[in-house]
């Protein structure tokens, strides 16, 4: 069972959190549509993570959520790079040995 004290640190760090998230939405509304377009979903985006990590009882930094969204998107680069690499190659009618 959590302490009165471990609660209440746990809503401040949430609070924190969404009160983060939220100071961002002034510098997405200066962007350009389409990209405020995106930077507003990826708001959205940090803040699913951040539900998901609250349900499993962490607490992350905005720092920290924003890393796992980097990953995130590094990890479907990689894929469509690898998807690039090998329509390229089959059009080419080789296949490199990896």
């Amino acid at each position: 069972m959590e302490s009165r004290n471990s609660i209440k640190t746990r809503i401040n760090n949430d609070k924190i959190l969404e009160n983060e998230i939220e100071s961002w939405h002034s510098f997405g509304n200066i962007l350009r549509n389409e990209n405020r377009i995106i930077f507003h979903q990826m708001l959205e985006d940090i803040k699913i993570y951040s539900e998901t990590a609250k349900a499993k009882g962490k607490n992350f930094s905005f720092e920290s959520m924003c890393m796992g969204l980097i990953l995130q998107q590094q990890k479907m680069i990689n894929e469509l790079l690898c998807k690039l690499s090998a329509k390229k190659e089959i059009n080419l009618g080789y296949h490199s040995e990896i």
